[in-house]
């Protein structure tokens, strides 16, 4: 596939050097031709001007078109900018580092701007918050992303692990237990906590349990083989039922449980009252604190948190979290929460003068560190056109001003050659004739 030709649009100036340059050429045949038939003085002036400023034209188009090109096939000290590519582009590097872009007139230009409003004028903006929500959206969705539900799980519960190890249940369970027995406190969670027991009663394992430990109880009584008989013929005679007297103590213990519901329920209270002495006297007894410790432990090692983790936190976690547009509900809150935190150090004058400063201080050293870059990356985007590329970058540049070369040539070279036949026929021809030359 051939390259592309670059098209260089044509700035006005050019066609009219152009036309110029083949006007000339035209007007030159004509008063070449006419030569051979007009004799008059005027003519021979005419001639001359019209030589001259085509001599300029072609002259001057030679030289415009010998900075880019080779003109009329012409290689010998012709298309100089090409030639000169690097010494061209290490001279524009050293005139943007020493002239036009230098350090200190980036750090004096750094100085002088003022950072914090212009940053405070875009936070507060609609776009800036937007902006800043999807920024925090993004971070937490990459964030997240980095592993699966079951690795996260697994790394939360190895720590969630790890952290209920080092704690100590004993004095928190004890307040907790006290607070309860002794002075009524949580009572709607406990009130919560009875609801709850009194619906697990009537589920399946609860009567299986219930009938299993009454089975268990009537086989103990059965110590001869007296007592085994008379309950064997309790249980033929349907006197001793294991199923109706576990929905018996089922009901009996329904109906207790709904009177202690109640606020305030004097039942329940003289009951919970009762524990108040072995409770204040339970982290003194090692052994039982112990034995609750080391269940607390085994308790923490069995439970399967990886699969709890997975199937209740770590979908919740998503639906918080992961969210590209910065509508997730994590992404809004930590957003507010920068906006509050920036208000208020925007509402402090020394915050701002500090956090000024620093900003100030931040692009002074990205500009230190960063200001060689610019003759590093001037040279990288020159280097890297094409030779016709390069062309159109230089030559777009002075267009303009090379036409208008073309065009002064042109008038400069009319004007010389008519004031010089002027010369030669005014002055020099009549002067010769005067000393008898002519």
């Amino acid at each position: 596939m051939s390259p592309r030709v670059i098209e260089i649009p044509r700035t006005p100036y050019t066609t009219y050097a152009n036309r110029l340059l083949l006007t000339m050429a035209v007007l030159f045949g004509l008063v070449w031709w006419g030569q051979w038939y007009i004799t008059a003085p005027w003519y021979d002036g005419l001639y001359w001007f019209v030589q001259s400023a085509l001599i300029g034209s072609v002259a001057d188009w030679f030289a415009v078109t010998a900075l880019f090109r080779k003109p009329l096939g012409v290689s010998f000290h012709t298309e100089l900018i090409p030639r000169n590519k690097n010494r061209l582009i290490e001279g524009i590097i050293r005139m943007v580092n020493t002239k036009l872009l230098t350090y200190d007139q980036c750090k004096r230009a750094i100085e002088r701007v003022q950072f914090v409003p212009f940053i405070d004028q875009y936070i507060r903006s609609d776009v800036g918050r937007n902006t800043v929500r999807q920024g925090i959206a993004t971070v937490l969705s990459e964030l997240w992303e980095r592993r699966s539900d079951r690795e996260w799980a697994q790394w939360g519960a190895q720590r969630l692990r790890k952290f209920l190890h080092n704690q100590s249940f004993i004095g928190p369970m004890q307040q907790t237990l006290l607070h309860v027995c002794e002075h009524n406190r949580y009572e709607s969670v406990v009130i919560r906590g009875i609801d709850y027991l009194q619906r697990a009663l009537y589920t399946p394992k609860a009567q299986q349990w219930l009938e299993a430990v009454i089975e268990e109880e009537i086989e103990k009584r059965k110590k001869d083989v007296v007592s085994a008989m008379l309950i064997g013929l309790s249980e033929g005679l349907n006197i001793v039922n294991v199923q109706e007297m576990a929905r018996a103590i089922i009901e009996e213990v329904h109906q207790m449980l709904e009177r202690w519901k109640q606020p305030n329920s004097t039942e329940r209270l003289v009951w919970l009252h009762q524990w108040v002495g072995p409770l204040q006297h339970m982290a003194s007894n090692r052994s039982i604190t112990k034995t609750l410790d080391d269940a607390i432990q085994q308790w923490i090692d069995v439970q399967d948190w990886e699969l709890m983790l997975e199937e209740y936190v770590c979908p919740r976690i998503r639906e918080g979290m992961v969210s590209a547009d910065g509508t997730s509900p994590m992404a809004i809150a930590l957003e507010s929460s920068f906006q509050e935190l920036w208000n208020h150090y925007c509402e402090e004058l020394g915050m701002v003068e500090r956090l000024e400063e620093a900003l100030t201080h931040i692009m002074l050293h990205i500009a230190s560190k960063s200001h060689g870059f610019i003759g590093i990356i001037i040279r990288e985007v020159l280097q890297s056109l094409s030779t016709e590329r390069f062309i159109h970058f230089i030559e777009s540049k002075v267009e303009e001003d090379l036409a208008w070369i073309r065009i002064n040539g042109a008038l400069v070279g009319g004007v010389a050659g008519l004031g010089t036949w002027l010369f030669l026929y005014y002055v020099y021809e009549p002067v010769l004739h005067g000393l008898g030359i002519l």
